[in-house]
C-alpha cells in the first residue's frame, strides 16, 4: 500500500504537465526502486492512461497490478478485476488535486520549490510534516508537452526514479 502510494504520489506530481489541453495522456512508463543496501534497483515497467475522469496506472512486469483514481477515491484492482478502495489515501488525494490542478496557492503550502542545474527540471521540497517523514525532495523533468521523469528522494536513503513514453505519432497504446 505504501508503496503504491508513493508510486502515485510522484506521478501525480508530475500530472500537470502531463495533461494536455484536450485531457488525455497515455504512455508507457518504467519505475527504477533503488533500495539502500542494495546493488540492483527493482525495476517494473508498465502503462498509464489520464483522463478527465481519472488515473489508470497499470505495471505489466515484473507482476501485474492496477491502481485507478476517481472520483477523489484510490482503487486497487486484484487479479479477479475486483476493485478494492485503498482507505487512507485521501489526504494524498487531496493534495494530488492541488498538483492536477496547478494551483499554485495550495502547493506553495505543501512545497517550496527550487531551480535544479538541469532547466528542463524542477526540484520541490515539502514543506508539510507528514511528507517530510517520508520523503526529502522530488525532482520533476520535463520538456515544453510531457514530463520525462520524476525523482523521489526518500528520507532513509531509498530513491524511485520513474520514466516517462509517449507515443509519436499520438494514437493511443
Amino acid at each position: 500500500m505504501r508503496n503504491s502510494l508513493l508510486m502515485l504520489l510522484c506521478f501525480m506530481m508530475a500530472w500537470p504537465l502531463m495533461a494536455d489541453q484536450v485531457g488525455l495522456k497515455q504512455g508507457t512508463f518504467s519505475q527504477e526502486k533503488h533500495f539502500k543496501g542494495f546493488t540492483k534497483p527493482f525495476i517494473s515497467e508498465g502503462l498509464f492512461k489520464l483522463t478527465e475522469q481519472g488515473l489508470i496506472w497499470q505495471v505489466e512486469s515484473p507482476i501485474k497490478s492496477k491502481l485507478v483514481i476517481k472520483q477523489g477515491q484510490v482503487y486497487t484492482y486484484n487479479e479477479r478485476g475486483e476493485a478494492q478502495l485503498q482507505k487512507g489515501a485521501e489526504p494524498y488525494v487531496a493534495l494530488l488535486q492541488a498538483i492536477i490542478k496547478h494551483d499554485k496557492a495550495a502547493l506553495a503550502l505543501q512545497f517550496n520549490t527550487r531551480e535544479h542545474a538541469d532547466n528542463d527540471c524542477q526540484l520541490l521540497l515539502p514543506n508539510d510534516e507528514m511528507l517530510q517523514q517520508i520523503f526529502s525532495q522530488f525532482t520533476v523533468c520535463a520538456d515544453e508537452k510531457n514530463v520525462n521523469s520524476v525523482r523521489l528522494q526518500e528520507i532513509n536513503g531509498n530513491v524511485t526514479l520513474l520514466r516517462f513514453s509517449y507515443p509519436q505519432d499520438g494514437s493511443p497504446q
